[in-house]
C-alpha cells in the first residue's frame, strides 16, 4: 500500500482547528508531525491524521469538563 501525503485543505476539512493550534500540538507531541516537501511546503501523513482522528473517537472527542458535576443547562 502506497502512502498519501495530505496537504493543508484536506488537513483542515478534516481536522477543523486553525493551523496555529495544530502547531501548538504537534511541538506538545499530540498530533501527527508535518513533513517537511520543499522550501515552502508541508504535508501530513493521511494514515497518521486517521488514526489520530480514530483515537479521538474512541476516546468520546471530549477533554474533561472543569464543571463535570454539574448538570447540563
Amino acid at each position: 500500500m502506497s502512502k498519501r501525503i495530505i496537504r493543508r485543505a484536506e488537513l483542515q476539512r478534516r481536522v477543523p482547528f486553525s493551523m496555529v493550534h495544530i502547531w501548538r500540538l504537534e511541538r506538545q507531541g499530540k498530533f501527527p508531525t508535518r513533513i517537511k516537501l520543499g522550501e515552502n511546503s508541508v504535508g501530513w501523513d493521511e494514515d497518521e491524521i486517521d488514526a489520530w482522528i480514530e483515537a479521538r473517537i474512541r476516546a468520546g472527542g471530549r477533554s474533561p469538563r472543569r464543571d463535570a458535576a454539574s448538570p447540563a443547562g
